[in-house]
């Protein structure tokens, strides 16, 4: 980053240093001009993958990846903000790449050079798609409690038995990171992170859901899978500490999303209230429909200026768990309440399939929940405050 002043045509990126505005100039401008897929792959219910090679050129993916491992260094702060683009644009693009991020970091993190030529390198060349698969029916925030199971076999290679579900990215990603335990009776301790190739014969099965519609959500059936001792990802027994190591970012990712989404219902508000009449005056010339908009504005403005912050503090290099949940938790909470309002702005034109505001409100409802829900934000911050665990 320069440092130095940025003149921009958005007042969110008044006090962002040039750098970061280039950036996100160019991902805005390839973003705009998504609009008219949009409708056509949420009514199908296809996310287009030959998009993400050209997201991958404008800085999603590879830009939180270090520049060693062939991406392209940005802070956390700049990988955010590019988030915040994406949820503004389109919030099931911001999904898929928030999920590609993560694989990526994971094996940069933790990947063997052989991993990392084989499954990152083509990552970041937009030529493979990765999926991270933790999730199981009755192992979703208690993620210590999961039952897919991983045997140690002769040849030393682990064959890999059980199903992950809500799986992002799985029915057209090519392999994963599946996390799998040794032994049931280690608990957390025998977790253990495996990358599985299509080729090695895993099904999904896909499960349609209400928001970000354009993105797959599927069961991974994992029926004796077979891999070989090179497809350990980090150490045996370590894969939830794996896990964790980018759950700062993804929660981030996700708090600049929803802020995405809650600028694009201010934005959409703005236009509508005036340019649409009623009584014989602009909706804009009432009280209340002003409040409604003022609210949306002022809630837009503090998540950013929380996430923003979270950022900069991981930039910093201090332990930032506790304000990536709290933006988690407040950004995704504002989204929510912003995208309701924003319906309530538009009338029966915002809950009318195929318009904006209507998908905005259906994916800002999934926020709270992927990266740790509302509730175990909360539970986490408290125990941080308090010293005092609500869980065990």
């Amino acid at each position: 980053m320069s440092g130095s002043a940025a003149i921009s045509t958005d007042p969110a990126w008044d006090l962002l240093d040039a750098d970061t505005v280039t950036l996100l100039g160019g991902a805005r401008e390839y973003l705009s001009g998504l609009t008219d897929l949009i409708e056509e792959c949420e009514r199908d219910r296809r996310f287009p993958a030959e998009i993400v090679r050209p997201l991958i050129d404008v800085g999603f993916v590879r830009g939180a990846v270090p520049v060693a491992d062939g991406g392209m260094g940005l802070t956390h702060l700049q990988a955010a903000s590019l988030m915040e683009e994406a949820g503004r644009a389109w919030a099931s693009v911001r999904t898929t790449t928030n999920i590609l991020t993560l694989v990526a970091e994971l094996l940069s993190h933790a990947g063997t050079p052989e991993q990392k030529q084989e499954f990152l390198a083509p990552l970041l060349a937009g030529e493979r798609l990765g999926w991270f698969a933790i999730t199981e029916r009755e192992a979703g925030s208690d993620a210590g409690s999961l039952t897919t199971r991983a045997e140690l076999l002769p040849g030393g290679g682990y064959r890999l038995t059980g199903v992950k579900s809500y799986i992002t990215n799985a029915s057209h990603g090519d392999f994963g990171i599946v996390l799998a335990t040794i032994d049931p009776n280690l608990g957390a301790r025998g977790i253990t992170a495996f990358i599985v190739d299509r080729s090695d014969g895993y099904r999904t099965i896909e499960h349609p859901h209400m928001p970000v519609r354009a993105v797959s959500s599927c069961d991974v059936e994992l029926d004796g899978v077979v891999v070989g001792p090179g497809r350990v990802l980090g150490e045996v027994g370590r894969g939830l500490s794996l896990a964790m190591h980018g759950v700062n970012g993804g929660r981030l990712n996700v708090s600049a999303g929803c802020v995405g989404i809650a600028q694009a219902c201010l934005d959409s508000s703005r236009i509508h209230v005036t340019t649409r009449k009623q009584f014989g005056k602009h909706l804009a010339q009432f009280q209340l429909v002003q409040k409604m908009v003022v609210d949306i504005a002022t809630r837009t403005a503090a998540a950013r200026e929380l996430y923003r912050s979270s950022a900069r503090l991981l930039d910093s290099g201090v332990d930032a768990r506790v304000a990536c949940s709290m933006s988690k938790y407040f950004c995704s909470e504002t989204a929510v309440a912003v995208a309701t309002e924003a319906v309530q702005v538009h009338g029966a034109l915002g809950m009318t399939e195929g318009h904006p505001v209507e998908r905005y409100f259906r994916d800002a409802r999934e926020a709270t929940i992927p990266e740790g829900t509302s509730q175990m934000q909360i539970l986490q911050i408290g125990k941080a405050l308090l010293g005092v665990s609500a869980l065990r």
